[in-house]
């Protein structure tokens, strides 16, 4: 186990077994967590307010908490995005976990307070491949700090809390929102399909509904407006006979870009009372006879 220089109590001696599930890359990215208008930056109210304020401010909105449908058994899977701050439940008496993605590689980490605050570095071989696993452990409770994790791709910004009792992570991980580079197979349709209808089915008609659906035969995109942002976009389910079902998607600009066609599927954001967007293709006829000709 290579240990980070500035760990204080050396954590070489505690055994750590990751079971890491093949499954992670394969989960659908959910979206990530807004703050209400009252919560951002006063400066964009058009408040006056200090640095100290508009920092705050902006720190509690780029902040993720876990949400229960989050958890792959004992891991909270977040999703990721540059500038998020992520949240990790730390506990004097357990040691909590920090999984990057296969073939990842640490190239540094750093914490605010070193001294109060442990942290070591192994390694997961599994059936994922190498898997680079940092360990976090603080010393008493009631501690805050926060760590940051430059690797061969990304920067984590990670925000860990101490606290007493039982509740800690025991593992944090990110599902990572692919970006579509190629886009050649849309620009270079003969046909599309733009025949879907966009209704909301419950709650008053939100700012991210998709302004147009179509397909070429073989996948889908899902169109929003310029303006919404990629951390107002909702899951995607593709309704079936056996129910919705959570759909993977590569995001491209502002679009959705499903690897199907699909009937019927909704967009859907919120748990206790969920905004639900249906979409639904209005013809029926195979896909060569029901397209035409166009570009969006």
């Amino acid at each position: 186990m290579r240990q980070v220089l500035f760990v204080v109590v050396s954590l070489s001696a505690l055994a750590y077994a990751s079971t890491a599930s093949a499954q992670d890359a394969q989960q659908t990215c959910r979206p990530l967590q807004t703050t209400a208008a009252e919560s951002m930056p006063s400066r964009a109210r058009g408040r006056t307010a200090s640095a100290a304020q508009v920092w705050t401010e902006a720190n509690g909105a780029a902040r993720q908490r876990p949400e229960r449908e989050g958890f792959s058994s004992a891991r909270y899977i977040y999703t990721y995005a540059p500038g998020a701050l992520y949240e990790l439940y730390a506990n004097p008496s357990f040691i909590s976990t920090i999984l990057l993605e296969e073939g990842e590689t640490l190239e540094d980490v750093a914490a605010g307070d070193t001294s109060r605050w442990q942290l070591s570095e192994t390694t997961s071989e599994g059936a994922e491949g190498a898997r680079t696993i940092v360990l976090v452990k603080p010393n008493a409770t009631g501690l805050r700090t926060n760590i940051v994790l430059v690797t061969d791709r990304r920067t984590y910004l990670v925000e860990a809390v101490a606290h007493a009792g039982e509740a800690y992570s025991a593992q944090i991980a990110w599902c990572y929102p692919a970006s579509v580079s190629d886009r050649s197979p849309l620009t270079s349709a003969g046909v599309i399909n733009f025949e879907y209808r966009i209704r909301t089915t419950r709650g008053a008609r939100p700012a991210w509904a998709p302004r147009r659906v179509f397909d070429d035969g073989r996948r889908t995109w899902i169109e929003f407006d310029d303006d919404t942002e990629a951390a107002d976009l909702p899951p995607l389910f593709v309704i079936t006979p056996e129910g919705a079902e959570l759909t993977n998607y590569r995001i491209d600009g502002r679009r959705y870009v499903v690897d199907r066609v699909f009937d019927a599927a909704e967009l859907r954001l919120g748990v206790r009372a969920p905004v639900v967007v249906r979409i639904e293709r209005t013809t029926t006829t195979p896909p060569a006879r029901r397209m035409r000709r166009g570009r969006p």
